[in-house]
This record gives structure tokens, sequence and C-alpha cells, in this order.
């Protein structure tokens, strides 16, 4: 998953938010210019915010078919492995967080989706 912002004004390409984050946190946090912490820091922090969302899971499977907070629970918890996976950290936990997506694959069907078939995040609308 990913979040993008549109091309902007003038032809530039869209711009990746992570890039932008990054530059901004370097700003003040210069460890996140060196790619190996950097990676490791994201990663950290993202299979942290997966795990804490399995707080949800008796909430979750008490909702009916369809609901879409099953899928967002089954695509945080790959995400945050992907993450930790393309930045060569934490594998351990990184197979933790693909074992885990699975469970809740299997038990309901309509939250068994392709996280890379997905559109990009895009802000809403006011």
């Amino acid at each position: 998953m990913w979040v993008s912002m549109p091309a902007q004004p003038g032809g530039s390409p869209p711009t990746q938010v992570a890039e932008i984050y990054r530059r901004a946190l370097a700003a003040g946090v210069p460890q996140a210019e060196d790619d190996r912490l950097y990676g490791a820091a994201l990663a950290a922090a993202c299979v942290a915010f997966a795990l804490t969302r399995l707080w949800r899971l008796p909430a979750l499977d008490g909702r009916p078919a369809g609901e879409d907070s099953r899928a967002q629970l089954v695509t945080t918890l790959e995400a945050a492995a992907a993450t930790a996976q393309a930045h060569h950290a934490l594998p351990q936990l990184t197979g933790l967080c693909r074992r885990l997506a699975e469970a809740p694959r299997s038990r309901w069907p309509d939250a068994d989706v392709d996280i890379a078939a997905l559109a990009p995040y895009t802000p809403r609308r006011r």
C-alpha cells in the first residue's frame, strides 16, 4: 500500500508522500537519511501498529460479511510485513504478520483481497 499525491501543475510527476515525509523528518532527525536506520525504524513502527490493531479481532469477527474493516485488518498486517521485507528488517516479525494475516483471510473469505491490486490512497475531498 502506498500514498501518492497527484501530478503537480506544470507536468511534474506524482510525488510519493513517503519521500516527502522522510525529507521532512530528516530535517529534525538526521538518522532518517541513513537507509539502514530509517528502514529498520519504519518497519518497527509499521509492525507495532499492525500488531496493536489485533485487539479489534473479536469485534471484527462479529461483524457481517463484506465489512470493510475486516479487509483493512488483513491489509494492515500484510502492509507491515511488506514494509519490513522491503527494508530487510525484522524477518521473524515479518513472518508473524504474514501468518496472522492468513488466519482472518481463511476465516473471512470477504477479507481475502490482493493488496497489490488496491488503488493508492487518495485524500478525501471535502
